[in-house]
């Protein structure tokens, strides 16, 4: 039985008019000291829900040049780098699992928190359903079965990998581990044996019709704009490791030591492929439109066929659609303990995450469906993918920035190297992504932008119909949401108050409308404060722990 409290819905910025959102002391499953993760455990899921974009794909871009993608790469990568560590510092500000999602709610308010729960949701979903579908397609293709079993083949994929996240933690860790070690190995050993072979001067150079060669070709928009997206395949989705932070000993420690390992991993690997790769021949005019990119490093390496370099980055693939369930799971099961997901789902206060990971697992096999049945939807869900990330990126970049200004909240652990410089260029980068997408730079004839458009639409509504009067709140987000309420209005006073100090004496004409203009600008902030106070007195005892 959970015990509930009435406040009034001011997530540190604003009071919604007509609703109320409820502190909900429902207690999570609580996990044995040996089931949690390490700082290991985090670097592999990191590594794991990422390192399957990076073996293949990505080289179609090399169709312009090895300069212009290298140095999109650079900027990319740098991009996740100092976006992965405001991430990491926010874990020691906030003291409750959520992600993006959680973080939202409490800064940004609980609209903005719902649209960027759901998206989030629809892109980790979306990447484990394009690895699932390559597996499918793979599979069916090698191994010459007819293309109808891939269903079978997602079905078996998702009933496997929804019976394995059920076991005990520390066993679920060290098979994270283990695959971790194995979708790693492949591009290792391939940078390794392949390195020996380079010659970027030679087989690096575009090859032209005229018998000239050249480091680059296009302009700004083919160069650029029209192969951003893929350099996202190397990091997209490693943000999602803030959703496991429940989960890890010591979070503040453990968190940002794991996310940051794993992001300079995958950092170091993409950019010694991108480099060795396009150093090998028969040269880049061939490796942009090879379908399995390493095979000529293992090739001249190892001596090894191409029938069996296929199958070295199946691991990561595996890998790579394994590592986003558990975090999807736990979104999902965080949006249901908000009443944000149906209740006739059943999902909500559930002592096992079984239901949400069946829930999970039957909206990727959908998707999956999709793909097959419609090759426009296929072809057009990636970039659907990384525009809903986007929306998240900016979102949580936009909470790191006000807990360092308007919130100016002390942190008790890791520190971005990159401060508020670092925050705005990922802010930058990001947005040239999503321009690269909504400008019409990928020819998807705007399927991409009107599909999150319509998205969106729908969530508004469902919003706005059915989740803003039956909401909740955890214990730790009603927390966060009162320390910093306490955090602006003091900001507030402090604000008015150097205001009066640093003029002459007014008049009582000037008097009463600086009284004025400050009661304008503090009034809502008043407000909000009392409402809480007055809604929360009979949680007060329970919630004194987490106010500090």
């Amino acid at each position: 039985m959970s015990s509930r409290a009435v406040v009034a819905p001011a997530p540190s910025t604003s009071i919604p008019g007509d609703s109320d959102c409820r502190v909900d002391s429902t207690v999570g499953v609580v996990l044995a000291e040996a089931d949690k993760a390490s700082v290991l455990h985090i670097w592999s899921l990191g590594v794991l829900t990422v390192i399957g974009g990076q073996l293949y794909g990505w080289n179609a871009a090399l169709a312009t040049g090895f300069v212009p993608f290298l140095v999109s790469q650079v900027l990319m990568g740098i991009a996740f780098v100092t976006y992965l560590a405001c991430a990491s510092e926010v874990c020691g500000k906030i003291q409750f699992s959520g992600g993006a999602y959680g973080l939202s709610r409490v800064t940004l308010g609980f609209y903005s928190g719902f649209l960027v729960g759901f998206l989030e949701l629809l892109e980790y979903i979306s990447y484990t359903s394009v690895s699932v579908v390559f597996l499918g397609d793979f599979l069916t293709t090698t191994l010459r079965w007819d293309a109808s079993w891939q269903p079978a083949i997602w079905f078996v994929y998702y009933a496997g990998t929804s019976a394995i996240l059920q076991l005990r933690g520390k066993v679920l860790w060290s098979f994270n581990v283990f695959v971790a070690v194995a979708s790693v190995l492949p591009p290792l050993l391939y940078c390794v044996v392949a390195v020996g072979h380079t010659d970027l001067a030679t087989y690096g150079r575009l090859q032209l019709e005229n018998n000239s060669s050249v480091w680059a070709k296009g302009t700004l928009s083919t160069a650029y704009f029209s192969w951003l997206p893929y350099t996202t395949w190397a990091y997209a989705g490693i943000e999602c490791l803030s959703l496991v932070s429940g989960l890890a000993k010591d979070a503040q420690t453990t968190m940002p030591r794991g996310m940051m390992a794993a992001v300079y991993t995958l950092f170091g690997i993409n950019l010694a492929l991108v480099c060795i790769v396009s150093a090998l021949p028969p040269g880049i005019n061939e490796t942009a439109q090879a379908p399995f990119p390493l095979n000529a490093g293992f090739a001249l390496g190892l001596h090894m066929s191409d029938a069996v370099a296929n199958w070295m980055i199946v691991p990561g693939q595996f890998g790579m659609a394994f590592g986003f369930m558990l975090p999807c799971t736990h979104l999902a099961q965080a949006l249901a303990d908000s009443n944000l997901l149906p209740g006739c789902l059943g999902l909500k206060a559930q002592a096992t995450h079984l239901r949400a990971t069946l829930l999970v697992s039957v909206s990727g096999f959908i998707i999956c469906l999709l793909c097959h049945l419609s090759p426009e939807f296929d072809s057009s869900l990636q970039n659907i993918s990384i525009l809903s990330a986007v929306f998240c990126y900016g979102a949580q970049i936009g909470g790191f920035v006000m807990l360092r200004t308007k919130y100016r909240t002390e942190t008790t652990g890791y520190v971005s190297p990159f401060g508020m410089a670092g925050a705005y260029y990922a802010w930058g980068v990001f947005a040239l992504l999503a321009i690269s997408i909504i400008g019409g730079f990928q020819d998807d004839n705007g399927v991409a932008i009107g599909s999150l458009v319509v998205f969106i639409a729908l969530l508004s509504a469902y919003y706005h119909v059915v989740c803003k009067k039956i909401q909740t709140i955890s214990k730790e987000e009603y927390a966060s949401i009162f320390r910093f309420s306490v955090m602006k209005f003091n900001a507030s006073r402090r604000k008015i108050k150097k205001t009066t100090q640093g003029q002459a004496k007014p008049s009582s004409n000037q008097a009463s409308k600086l009284e004025s203009h400050g009661g304008q600008r503090g009034r809502g902030k008043v407000e909000s404060m009392r409402k809480i106070n007055v809604y929360a007195s009979g949680n007060e005892a329970a919630l004194s722990g987490n106010l500090t």
